[in-house]
């Protein structure tokens, strides 16, 4: 199967199952349902649950879209946590972001009370649906992956380290802290949840986390890299935004080359990983989705 099919076919299972958990527009209250699916559905790559999709077929040994119904809900709840988490970190009280994705950010296309709550009911949404998991045992394991992978050890420690950090000199491992938990954690989430829906051994389980690690540290070197020397047009937003904001950034304590060679490393280590495993195709693909954006 052509990569830009499974991932054409994948999406399109997921943002099926999307629609029928989020519903209309105009359920009451209405202003809120309609925020949650303006972020939801304003054009993102789905890369998370696409992740946790090609992990579990890896491990299921085979490509089989109709097998992946019965795990749909923890692709659903991996991408409404993400989406809740750019909704409430384009907040003006975390990063003042006016724009996600080339479109107004929620706080701005609506107000910012109703981009909070928006991202709360996202996150709510996200724990009701993994108990659809039909399994309890997995479903109450997905559910701790989850749980930690959001926690003040994961993504929200992650943002809350960033924010204190905003305007100070912070040496390589607080920035290499802030990036493995804000962007590392829910994607080794990914791999997890994928893992734990397979009954995978701890081993296994340790190195996919890990995988997903090195790519999600080694993508957030690039968009550093992408915000002194990218364009508008690369990543839907203004270039320069880290270097106003006085936020730390690879390129900025190591320099452009060497925050580029640390990125082609993680992605060395994440190919080493995962390269004798039969099936693993799309796993490549997101090294090279990753390499791709390198300039």
């Amino acid at each position: 199967m052509l990569v830009q099919e499974y991932f054409k076919s994948r999406i399109t299972l997921l943002d099926e199952v999307l629609h029928s958990y989020l519903g209309a527009n105009d359920v009451f209250p209405q202003q809120l349902h309609e925020a949650m699916n303006y972020a939801v559905f304003s054009g993102g790559k789905r890369l998370r649950p696409i992740l946790f999709f090609s992990t579990y077929e890896v491990l299921q040994g085979s490509k089989n879209l109709n097998r992946l119904h019965r795990v749909a809900p923890a692709a659903v709840a991996l991408e409404l946590v993400h989406t809740a988490s750019l909704i409430h970190d384009d907040l003006p009280s975390l990063d003042n972001s006016p724009e996600r994705r080339g479109l107004p950010s929620v706080h701005v296309k609506f107000d910012p009370a109703t981009a909070i709550l928006a991202g709360d009911a996202l996150i709510t949404l996200a724990f009701e649906v993994l108990t659809d998991i039909k399994n309890r045992d997995q479903a109450v394991k997905c559910i701790g992956i989850l749980a930690r992978a959001l926690s003040t050890r994961g993504m929200i420690g992650g943002q809350a380290v960033d924010l204190i950090s905003d305007s100070k000199k912070i040496n390589i491992n607080v920035l290499r802290y802030i990036h493995m938990k804000k962007t590392g954690a829910l994607l080794q989430a990914s791999m997890e949840l994928a893992c734990a829906l397979n009954d995978a051994d701890e081993n296994l389980t340790i190195t996919m986390g890990n995988f997903a690690l090195n790519i999600g540290l080694a993508y957030q070197i690039v968009d550093d890299i992408l915000d002194e020397v990218g364009t508008y047009e690369v990543l839907g937003k203004e270039p320069g935004s880290d270097m106003r904001g006085n936020k730390a950034t690879y390129p900025g304590l190591l320099g452009l080359e060497k925050a580029k060679k640390k990125a082609e490393k993680l992605l060395r280590d994440s190919y080493n990983m995962i390269k004798n495993m039969e099936g693993n195709e799309i796993l490549v693909e997101f090294i090279n989705q990753v390499k791709e954006r390198l300039p």
